[in-house]
């Protein structure tokens, strides 16, 4: 599977290679026309990176059980948080710069301008680069590594529901699309069937999403942003 990748991934590593060279050029009075050269070669390098991670995420969807793909899925993982942590420059400096030359490049920046403001955004809950780079790495093994997880384990229950008159067995993907039916009966079925599951396997699946929720508490914390949450308060004993 890996040589599949092969080309995208030299690719993703040439672009890489080219926008670190643009470190030193990043300052407060950069022209208009370097910036938006910067940020179109910064597009080009994540389209590749994700075509990579959608290859891998893709092969392991196909089979959640699969230990190929699972060992894939947490190369392209670890390739792409080391690839976000060498470019993690041109977001800390956009985030620093003064408003004044911000507004001037952003007046300049087209269609980037919507993604450029977004990053703005977050200027006050950035933490030091180091600590940045930190948070990425452990996200590979934190975060990242619990939804694989999740889905690993919740992808090998079989469900059983009648119909059209013939019982059969499901994935949860096939009983998942039953949930949105037409008919309100078979939707009512698929749904109970869906969580009679589920809730017979609590214990494991919520130790999973408390865990979850602990890494994204721990890394909000650090940043003291507080995003809103379907869950309440940032929490893992709740």
């Amino acid at each position: 599977m890996i040589q599949k990748l092969t080309p995208p991934l030299r690719r993703s590593i040439k672009g890489l290679e080219t926008f670190e060279a643009y470190r030193d050029q990043l300052t407060p009075d950069i022209s208009e026309d370097l910036f938006r050269k910067i940020i179109k070669e910064y597009e080009s390098f994540f389209r590749l990176m994700l075509r990579v991670g959608g290859f891998a995420e893709l092969k392991f969807a196909s089979d959640t059980q699969d230990q190929n793909a699972q060992g894939l899925v947490a190369k392209v993982n670890q390739f792409q948080a080391e690839a976000a942590n060498k470019i993690l420059f041109f977001s800390l400096w956009w985030k620093a710069l003064d408003d004044k030359n911000a507004q001037r490049l952003l007046d300049a920046s087209g269609d980037y301008r919507y993604w450029l403001e977004a990053i703005r955004n977050f200027k006050d809950y950035t933490l030091s680069e180091p600590e940045e780079k930190i948070i990425n790495i452990k996200d590979v093994t934190g975060s990242t590594a619990l939804n694989m997880l999740y889905d690993s384990i919740t992808n090998r229950y079989t469900f059983k529901l009648t119909v059209d008159g013939e019982e059969k067995e499901m994935t949860r993907g096939e009983i998942s699309a039953l949930v949105r039916d037409a008919d309100p009966d078979l939707r009512a079925r698929a749904y109970q069937e869906l969580f009679r599951i589920y809730e017979a396997d609590a214990p494991s699946s919520v130790k999973s999403i408390r865990a979850w929720l602990g890494t994204g508490a721990t890394k909000h914390q650090l940043s003291r942003f507080n995003p809103p949450s379907p869950f309440g308060t940032w929490s893992t004993t709740s």
